[in-house]
């Protein structure tokens, strides 16, 4: 919108400051931007000195007050001088709106722009070193502009920054109410975070909204700074378990992944040490509106419609133990807390935000100090085996989501060379890391029991956690994770050897009883092609997303007993690894009739014997766990239904194929010596013609 006055009459200019304006403002809420031109600029060559400053002062308290108007600009229509200037800037003013970049009544950058450009900053920040080199500069000039950076503009901006970091702390001294230190726009002759918010807060003060726009745009930003996940991330069909190219390998962290959140985590660790605090998460996540990590509350909503969701305990942390070998690290704690640290924000600017295109303004300073208190949840701080811990688990209750939170981080691997990469090994160094020397496997399970109680049980028994857990009243699964040292033997196959320290990630997802109890026959059915696509083989490879069913039962219970036999027949197929976990009084007694039942059940299945686990011990050297471990690594242990049988026929139709071939070669050669016998000597064209009968 443009307003128009005369500057030869100045009750034209207190008219829109008395009516106009208002009137815009009481309709609209500052939402439509606002030209203000003041035409005849001819008059002003009569006009007196005086008369002139009374008018600026005017201006900028209009301006002042008045925070949707973009600028005021003087003209001649009759000269036709500055006419085009402001149909220019009124265009300008709606192509490039500020709203969404600039709260123009604290004098700073809105909580979504200063977001959008930290993940920006993150995103080019490529030895994740919390500075951007010159290179960086360049390739992100490169990338938004095509253009390279001369060395002489990298030294004209950092000039800039240095002279505004200095009039800033200037005023920081000259201030009543002594602030803290603003951070340093440059530190080692680079630019830090502070600094490259700074360079888009003067390109908005300068009125040069192209500029930033054009990086939100470039960068997959929408008009509201609302990030667009690309579609080859966000696809249903990474997720759909009824998928015809369904992958399980998609469902782990590929190399680039692991290595982005590895130099995530040793950029964000204040205290040098290997722990990320609960403000070092906060920092990590301060890109999203609410900053917390995706396997916090935030996953209710980010996890709807997938199999599984996290399971998020409260007020119980297991402390760290080190007892017959087996060490657990310290699980994630959630709570509900009010924080009195203010949230962060942009640098404040100097200028005022708005100018007169024919004569300069002096610099109006509507900064304000202002502290945004909300309600989050404190994450207790992650070790670096547990910070890894829950991206895996993050990663098999949903690939697509979780590679775009790794996307809204920063993490812009090649999507196109990601097919590439899913069964690359990490290249992040064994030195740069925590334990990184030590063997490290992957154990993903499926619980599933009539007994919701009897379950919580046992996966607290195999994380390490002797508390008592409420049981959730979720009908949907949810997955727990937790990281565990155990003394394992190098080789599984063989008893007698040494024995060495491994770290088993272990990813654990809770079936509720309800969740197959409640489903009809159809239900069942897509519930069992469902479990396929979990627990088969589904490449090449061998790869599955899960890696063994554990089917929960109680010994003194015949009911549950059924029930585990029932899931097993209907949801289970025979390709698909399963064992048993019995509870309360199970003894390796053959003389006990349930016992034998179980046990004559696994002997006819060709199935390892049920393992029994007490529920009135505290188990603190797991034999679960243990049993666990040689059921993913040991490839002697029976968990697939007739495994031994099945791998001899497939021996023996390797050999049939391999004899037949033989076969099929031999007869070919002797009907070739044959044909070469009839062959009189010399004839060999005659001989080529059986060979290759061709006109």
């Amino acid at each position: 919108m443009v307003l128009v006055y005369d500057l030869s009459r100045e009750e034209t200019f207190n008219r829109l400051e008395d009516y106009w304006l208002p009137l815009i403002e009481r309709c609209y809420r500052g939402n439509i931007p606002v030209i203000i031109a003041g035409n005849k600029m001819e008059s002003l060559e009569q006009q007196q000195q005086p008369t002139a400053a009374r008018s600026r002062q005017q201006i900028i308290s209009l301006l002042q007050r008045f925070k949707f108007v973009r600028q005021c600009i003087k003209c001649s229509a009759k000269n036709l001088l500055h006419v085009d200037d402001v149909f220019n800037k009124a265009k300008v003013a709606v192509m490039y709106p500020i709203k969404p970049l600039y709260d123009l009544v604290e004098g700073r950058l809105t909580p979504a722009c200063s977001r959008a450009f930290t993940r920006i900053f993150r995103m080019f920040d490529l030895d994740r070193d919390g500075l951007l080199s010159d290179d960086e500069l360049m390739a992100f000039q490169n990338k938004i502009w095509g253009a390279t950076l001369i060395g002489r503009d990298v030294i004209e901006w950092k000039k800039a920054l240095a002279h505004h970091d200095m009039i800033i702390h200037r005023r920081e001294e000259a201030s009543v109410e002594s602030d803290p230190r603003s951070e340093d726009v440059m530190v080692n002759d680079k630019i830090t975070l502070t600094g490259f918010l700074t360079i888009i807060d003067i390109f908005i003060s300068q009125n040069r909204l192209e500029v930033p726009w054009t990086v939100l745009w470039t960068l997959g930003y929408d008009d509201e700074l609302n990030l667009h996940i690309p579609e080859s991330i966000l696809s249903p069909e990474c997720d759909d378990l009824d998928a015809i190219n369904f992958d399980p390998s998609a469902w782990r962290l590929n190399a680039s992944e692991v290595d982005f959140l590895s130099s995530i985590f040793y950029q964000f660790q204040s205290d040098g040490g290997a722990m990320l605090s609960s403000e070092d998460l906060n920092s990590i996540f301060s890109v999203f509106p609410i900053p917390l990590p995706p396997w916090s509350v935030r996953s209710k909503q980010l996890l709807k419609g997938c199999f599984s969701i996290p399971r998020i305990d409260e007020d119980v942390t297991p402390p760290t133990s080190l007892v017959a070998g087996v060490t657990f690290d310290p699980e994630i704690e959630e709570h509900n807390i009010t924080s009195a640290d203010p949230a962060p924000s942009s640098p404040s600017i100097s200028p005022s935000g708005v100018t007169i295109s024919s004569s300069p303004l002096p610099s109006i300073d509507v900064s304000k100090s202002s502290e945004l208190d909300f309600t989050m949840h404190a994450i207790k701080p992650l070790t670096y085996l547990s910070w890894m811990n829950h991206w895996h688990m993050f990663c098999t209750l949903s690939p697509s989501r979780c590679r775009a939170e790794l996307f809204s981080l920063g993490h812009v691997g090649d999507i196109r060379t990601r097919s590439k990469d899913l069964h690359a090994a990490p290249t992040v160094s064994p030195s740069t890391i925590p334990d990184g020397g030590t063997k490290t496997i992957f154990i993903r399970a499926l619980v599933l029991g009539s007994n919701d109680q009897t379950k919580r049980f046992i996966i607290n028994n195999l994380h390490g956690i002797h508390h008592d857990y409420a049981v959730s009243n979720s009908s949907q699964p949810e997955t727990s994770c937790s990281v565990v040292k155990v003394m394992l033997p190098n080789n599984m196959n063989k008893s007698m050897q040494n024995e060495t320290e491994t770290v088993v990630h272990l990813i654990v997802t809770e079936v509720p009883s309800s969740y197959y109890l409640a489903s009809s026959a159809s239900e069942k059915k897509l519930l069992r092609k469902k479990f396929s696509a979990l627990l088969e083989k589904q490449n090449a490879i061998g790869d599955r997303v899960y890696d063994v069913a554990m089917l929960v039962f109680d010994t003194g219970d015949e009911q549950s007993w059924g029930y585990a036999k029932d899931i097993e027949s209907n949801l289970l197929t025979g390709n698909m690894p399963r064992i048993f976990v019995g509870t309360r009084q199970y003894q390796h007694d053959s003389s006990s009739p349930s016992v034998c039942e179980y046990q004559n059940h696994c002997k006819s299945m060709d199935l390892e014997e049920p393992i029994g686990v007490s529920l009135d011990e505290t188990m603190v050297d797991s034999p679960l766990l243990h049993h666990l471990v040689r059921c993913t690594q040991d490839a002697s242990f029976r968990s697939i239904p007739h495994g031994e049988r099945k791998k001899r026929l497939a021996a023996i139709k390797r050999k049939c194929l391999w004899f037949g071939s033989v076969v099929s070669v031999s007869l070919v050669v002797v009907f070739v010596f044959k044909e070469t016998k009839k062959v009189e000597r010399g004839s060999w064209r005659h001989f080529f013609h059986i060979l290759l009968p061709f006109n």
